[in-house]
């Protein structure tokens, strides 16, 4: 229940402020962060770590064609896409193209990837839910000639 609560608050946090900003050149929500300098993402990426008691929340700006390794979640995951186009997979079945203002919900340990798509960059503030207990395990990068064949119509 308290999650469900922790994710209303965000969520209607998130949709305020991206009406608020609409008008502004960058329609970021928080800021960009540091650049992701590790071995579970292909491209460039940036994240801001918002809060990190038991949930943690990440604002991660993807640009174009950067993307996850496939994951897992053992709390599970929530994504609310902030701006732009992206990609989100689950194991097994289709991509998905996702854009500002859709919200993807990840069950416990369901394998899966997301990030920007071909031609363009997307930011989702991320929700890890008990990450502190329950931290990601991260498996394979999704690869080239992978990424490359979910090539679909982005408009």
């Amino acid at each position: 229940m308290k999650h469900l609560l922790y994710l209303l608050l965000v969520s209607q946090f998130v949709l305020f402020s991206c009406e608020k900003n609409e008008n502004k050149a960058s329609n970021l929500v928080f800021e960009k962060g540091n650049k992701v300098g590790n071995d579970k993402f292909t491209g460039t990426v940036h994240q801001a770590i918002l809060g990190k008691i038991g949930t943690q929340t990440s604002n991660v700006t993807f640009e174009p064609k950067s993307r996850t390794n496939w994951h897992s979640h053992p709390g599970g995951q929530t994504l609310l896409v902030t701006d732009g186009i992206g990609y989100h997979q689950i194991e097994g079945k289709p991509v998905e193209i996702i854009r500002k203002g859709d919200v993807i919900n990840v069950d416990k340990n369901v394998k899966h990837w997301h990030g920007g798509s071909i031609d363009y960059g997307m930011t989702h503030i991320a929700i890890s839910i008990d990450h502190e207990e329950y931290p990601s395990e991260w498996f394979q990068p999704v690869s080239e000639d992978e990424y490359n064949s979910y090539i679909k119509s982005e408009s």
